[in-house]
């Protein structure tokens, strides 16, 4: 996790679960160019508890909903927070729900990759996120981020390819003027964005 800003790779788990390792695809618009797909199958992600440095904050999954194939389907997200690191069992921490049905998740289909802020403020400074996919969805996760409090449901979409955080042209004001309006190849992103960058703005 970049402790800093409090990103937490989706690939990561890989390392955790060797289980996932058939889930692992190559992604050209990930921080670290591999994602988490769903694959149609059911999948549940727990990552491991972590300790985020401010109290009160949302929280953020970047994902892409690509297909969903069956109508009796769900995302639910689960959030799991103590105030200490030091806890024996599950039922010692407050938990954290938010629930996407299908009429929500039908909303989201072909989006592309999106930053989706949960309508949940979250007080615990040690976390363990966790992201259940239910039923036939075709979805592709890429991190969870902290971000500041604020407790609406919000929808940033990522529109270019070569985009690896939404509204880059706002947080690095050197992207000339003139270019705003356009779209780059990741290679021509790299040319006028570093990753360092774009780490230190979310």
């Amino acid at each position: 996790m970049y402790e800093k800003t409090q990103v937490y790779l989706i690939s990561n788990l890989v390392n955790l679960n060797s289980k996932l390792h058939q889930l692992q695809e190559n992604g050209i618009n990930s921080l670290s160019e591999k994602i988490i797909s769903s694959k149609n199958e059911e999948l549940y992600l727990n990552l491991p508890m972590l300790y985020f440095q401010m109290k009160c904050y949302g929280i953020i999954w970047k994902i892409n909903v690509k297909e969903i194939l069956n109508k009796d389907c769900f995302i639910k997200f689960i959030i799991k927070g103590t105030y200490s690191k030091q806890y024996h069992k599950d039922s010692e921490l407050i938990h954290y729900e938010h629930v996407l049905k299908y009429g929500d998740v039908l909303k989201l289909e072909g989006l592309g990759w999106i930053e989706y802020r949960l309508p949940i403020n979250v007080y615990e400074v040690y976390v363990q996120p966790s992201i259940e996919i239910n039923g036939s969805i075709n979805m592709q996760i890429d991190y969870f981020r902290r971000y500041w409090y604020c407790n609406t449901e919000e929808i940033t979409y990522i529109p270019s390819m070569g985009d690896l955080l939404p509204k880059f042209h706002k947080i690095c004001p050197n992207v000339p003027e003139t270019f705003k309006d356009k779209y780059f190849s990741r290679k021509e992103m790299e040319n006028l964005l570093e990753l360092k960058d774009i780490i230190n703005h979310l």
